[in-house]
């Protein structure tokens, strides 16, 4: 019996290596994806090395650029140091000599105006009404005060805010010490009434100049049917008026200026005895006692009084009556004789 079975075992090995050989054989398949995933991961290291080195040498070269970029911002830096440096070198002493002569010659000036250029005269030119002595002391100057830094327009607006009567003042440096002042003075005054029933004198713009008795004020021009409220000497006179009649108010103000302003350019002050404004489109004057002349409004007014000094000197002495200037009839003027 245990030689059968040893037998039967020898008969039975050849066939179980054989069995046993094709499952090895059916393992080997398997030893390619193993390798395939080897060369894979390899394949994707090399990769990754390569952008590794990519991005060193991006790196890299950037550096090389800053490295770069500051050596120039160094290099820039030293030539404009150097330019400087050059600059100053190119500044002889000639140069020098030469600002040193300008500013001697800037501070002498200086010094001339500090010493020398100071007001020793004052004169007046042009007044009447008013005496030197009193127009100096309006204008704020004094003698040593330095006539070049005299300020023009303050002494022109101190005699004029100061002094009604003036109507301009003109003002000039004469070198090296002298000051003159050209005034002007207003040539007629104008007797108004205001609310409290004062008399005012005014000029031909409106400002005030003094306050009146009834005597002294009968040597003046009387404007009629125009009240004024009580003025400030010196001051630009304000029309009356009721609430709500401002603006009529100020029409006649301005109607009133310009019509005595062209009264003095057609020299006719010593002929007009009264002038009248009720209002802005309705003016009127005398002339003399001869005639009462209506004006209408302000339109050409220049032309209306010369063309009333045509008619008067082609009538009569003894002549009287009305002349209408107002041109509201075919721009023509009408003479209506009295009895």
């Amino acid at each position: 019996m245990g030689n059968e079975r040893k037998e039967n075992n020898r008969r039975d090995a050849p066939h179980k290596r054989q069995t046993e050989r094709p499952a090895r054989e059916k393992r080997q398949p398997e030893q390619p994806r193993s390798s395939r995933a080897a060369q894979e991961a390899q394949r994707r290291r090399e990769e990754r090395k390569e952008r590794d080195s990519l991005a060193a040498q991006e790196a890299q070269r950037r550096r090389a650029e800053r490295k770069e970029r500051e050596r120039l911002d160094a290099q820039r830096d030293k030539q404009k140091r150097k330019a400087k440096h050059r600059t100053r070198k190119r500044i002889s002493a000639e140069v020098w000599k030469r600002l040193l002569i300008m500013g001697g010659i800037v501070a002498a000036v200086v010094l001339s105006m500090i010493i020398f250029f100071r007001v020793r005269s004052i004169e007046v030119i042009g007044n009447s009404y008013y005496t030197p002595e009193e127009i100096i002391a309006a204008a704020g100057v004094a003698e040593g005060d330095n006539l070049l830094t005299v300020s023009r327009g303050s002494v022109a607006g101190n005699v004029m805010a100061q002094l009604p009567y003036i109507h301009t003042v003109r003002v000039t440096r004469k070198l090296p010490d002298s000051l003159v002042l050209t005034v002007t003075e207003f040539d007629a005054t104008y007797a108004v009434r205001d609310t409290a029933g004062d008399r005012y004198l005014i000029t031909a713009n409106g400002k005030v100049t003094e306050q009146a008795d009834e005597r002294e004020a009968s040597s003046h021009i009387p404007i009629e049917e125009l009240t004024i409220e009580t003025p400030t000497i010196g001051s630009i006179v304000q029309v009356h008026a009721a609430e709500g009649e401002e603006l009529g108010a100020q029409g006649q103000l301005d109607a009133l200026t310009k019509l005595l302003t062209e009264i003095e350019n057609a020299e006719l002050v010593k002929q007009i005895t009264s002038v009248s404004v009720p209002s802005s489109f309705r003016i009127s004057v005398c002339y003399g006692d001869r005639f009462e002349v209506n004006l209408g409004n302000t339109d050409r007014l220049d032309y209306k009084l010369e063309y009333l000094k045509t008619i008067v000197a082609k009538e009569k002495e003894y002549t009287t009556g009305t002349i209408d200037l107002s041109l509201s009839e075919g721009e023509e003027a009408h003479v209506m004789y009295g009895d």
